[in-house]
């Protein structure tokens, strides 16, 4: 199996053993266990003709009986927060075989609808997203989808819900938008760029959730080739070199891709969006996802003639830095991250390993290209600027423990950046302490990122959440050296 595809599944041969032997103490649930092979059909339909709303139809293969519930995204992983998506849904329907209407009926507290209620069998589901509305309403320019002219970017977990039940069921999208406009879906970037049409396939809803579509004769497509295959998207509304800016974010790709060692997938998408800023709306920030980032920008910041001349740098680490999160923590992950609850923000002790290991990741990848000198000189202010972090804290979050305040990063990460810069800055100095020593023990033969490899390797066979013990077994033994105490210092409050 390969590793761009793990997310929540269970192979097809596990799930009839499974269902087996539940047949001896369950029949009832045989049906349910089966359920898991199935596939899911996505239809998402832009009309265009600056339509603020964008049509999805949801098909399962068999029909299912009522009651079911389909579910609508309050949260997304390495968001942090809750954003309500389904306040953005319209025009809930649902048919039978026959195309006669099955009753639909809001939660009034959760993001979830009821369809039908006795013996129907339903067919398909079908709602629209005023993705317009939903822009007007979320202040944070990383965290909505987009409408404009000549442009729509979606966000997978805000456009697509999914029948509870069979969130593991394999996944068919088409995409169609204006006949003559370029229609992209992340899910295969490798695919030509085709007019009024795209499609792809998903292993589970949590790969399609965590996908973009991209379509409009305002985006701006480059393909370069490497050991992981690189295309831009880039709709700007300002001047912007998208071949210098691609060339950007394909050193970034190529310094991460060596750092880890691996090729997890065939693919990566960066979407990059250069936007004329609103009034009372933010920008300049990114967001990872499992193959791909969306990079939410205000047109400050393009790469252009007269971009500063640190503008380079700063360009590298943001790809850099989000690109690792396709590995740390989409591909090694620790406890609360997966399975991942997306009607709820979850709670996950680890953000601290996400955000801080991850960063750590990225810096080294694009400091790796540096002279020896100014690779020193960078990091240094880096260590510097995290201990500046950590020490300008109130009290207050310096007597907390790493995994409280990792709980309290899970619902306001960047609300109150507080506990988002100390989390990150709490396993950034980690990383760097765990590195300085492995290296100097090693005679500079091993490093962290042996850790990393070894990691990675371990989670491609077990699948499942690290513990903080594993992982500090793990980078100990991978390196040769013992970084045990290094990490019950950092799980302490190390500056109460």
């Amino acid at each position: 199996m390969s590793r761009q595809n793990y997310s929540g599944i269970v192979p097809p041969i596990r799930v009839l053993l499974y269902a087996l032997l539940l047949m001896l103490c369950d029949p009832a649930r045989v049906c349910a266990a089966l359920s898991q092979v199935g596939r899911v059909d996505y239809e998402l339909h832009y009309a265009g003709a600056n339509d603020p709303r964008v049509s999805i139809r949801i098909t399962p293969e068999s029909p299912l009986p009522a009651p079911a519930a389909l579910v609508i995204p309050r949260s997304y992983p390495g968001g942090y927060s809750f954003v309500p998506y389904d306040d953005f849904v319209e025009d809930i329907h649902a048919f039978s075989l026959d195309g006669k209407s099955i009753e639909c009926k809001k939660d009034t507290a959760g993001p979830r609808w009821a369809i039908g209620q006795g013996s129907e069998k339903i067919a398909r589901i079908e709602y629209l997203v005023n993705v317009g509305r939903m822009e007007d309403r979320i202040r944070d320019s990383v965290e909505t989808s987009k409408v404009r002219k000549d442009y729509v970017g979606l966000l997978g977990y805000s456009v697509f819900g999914y029948i509870d039940g069979l969130q593991q069921a394999s996944v068919n999208l088409q995409v169609d938008g204006p006949g003559d406009w370029p229609v992209l879906s992340t899910l295969d970037p490798r695919a030509t760029v085709q007019k009024g049409t795209a499609k792809a396939q998903a292993a589970s809803y949590d790969i399609l959730a965590d996908s973009q579509v991209v379509m409009g004769p305002g985006v701006r497509f480059r393909e370069l080739p490497g050991k992981i295959d690189l295309l831009t998207a880039v709709y700007a509304e300002g001047d912007e070199d998208v071949d210098a800016e691609s060339r950007l974010a394909r050193e970034a790709l190529d310094r991460v891709q060596e750092y880890f060692g691996d090729t997890p997938f065939p693919a990566y998408t960066v979407l990059l969006e250069l936007l004329k800023p609103r009034e009372g709306h933010e920008y300049n920030f990114s967001q990872e996802h499992d193959t791909s980032g969306t990079f939410s920008l205000s047109v400050e910041g393009a790469t252009n003639a007269h971009s500063p001349d640190s503008h380079h740098y700063s360009a590298l680490f943001n790809y850099a830095h989000h690109m690792a999160h396709s590995w740390v923590p989409k591909r090694v992950w620790g406890v609360g991250y997966r399975p991942f609850n997306w009607e709820l923000t979850p709670v996950i002790e680890t953000i601290w390993f996400n955000e801080g290991f991850g960063r750590y990741a990225g810096t080294e990848a694009i400091l790796a290209g540096l002279s020896q000198e100014e690779r020193k000189t960078r990091r240094e202010r880096l260590i510097t600027r995290m201990n500046d972090i950590l020490n300008d804290a109130p009290p207050f979050i310096k007597r907390m423990p790493m995994t409280l305040l990792s709980q309290e990063a899970s619902f306001l990460y960047a609300k109150d950046f507080r506990a988002g810069m100390n989390i990150f800055g709490r396993g950034f100095l980690m990383a760097a302490e765990m590195d300085d020593r492995i290296q100097a023990q090693t005679g500079g033969k091993k490093s962290l990122r042996d850790g990393f490899r070894a990691l990675l390797a371990w989670s491609a066979i077990n699948q499942h959440a690290l513990q903080v013990d594993e992982m500090t077994r793990i980078i100990s033994e991978s390196t040769g050296v013992d970084v045990h105490d290094i990490v019950a210092h950092w799980m302490k409050a190390p500056l109460q």
